[in-house]
């Protein structure tokens, strides 16, 4: 079984009663997730600043291999608060559908120093990019702790 849909029958296994009753019945496979998450491309990161406060901030997204990756400006605040705790938040959604979870998010890779993997997430996505060309920044992976979808 995939990483993707152990965290998935894992966080319904964890889920109190009211979010088990949510989910369990319409709960997704890992495959749709990642299917969801390829057709919609804008991933939704939510981090802590260093005060404290909430931020959130709309990126670029892809799964590959059932993992979700997403793009973060080297300079920005979702950069600096990832290397501060990378604890974070993620939803996905389109007007009927959403994925939503946490986990850690962990750096691969600058996008200019592997762009095998730019090109896997490019061919992944419905859209056929991941990033614009010669785009330098980084590429991070969620360790998937929860997720919903449905």
């Amino acid at each position: 079984m995939s990483e993707l849909q152990e965290a998935l029958d894992r966080s319904i296994r964890r889920a109190s009663p009211f979010t088990r009753s949510l989910f369990e019945s319409v709960q997704w496979e890992a495959e749709r997730v990642a299917r969801f998450v390829n057709a919609n491309r804008n991933v939704t990161v939510s981090t802590v600043t260093f005060a404290g406060e909430p931020h959130a901030a709309v990126v670029i997204g892809a799964c590959v291999d059932e993992m979700i990756y997403f793009t973060v400006a080297p300079q920005s605040l979702l950069a600096r608060n990832l290397a501060h705790t990378p604890h974070a938040a993620f939803t996905i959604c389109d007007r009927s559908h959403a994925v939503m979870g946490k986990g850690v998010a962990v750096l691969v890779t600058r996008s200019l120093d592997d762009p095998d993997l730019i090109a896997r997430l490019a061919a992944a996505t419905e859209q056929g990019v991941f990033t614009p060309p010669g785009w330098d920044g980084l590429v991070y992976r969620i360790e998937i702790d929860r997720i919903f979808a449905s």
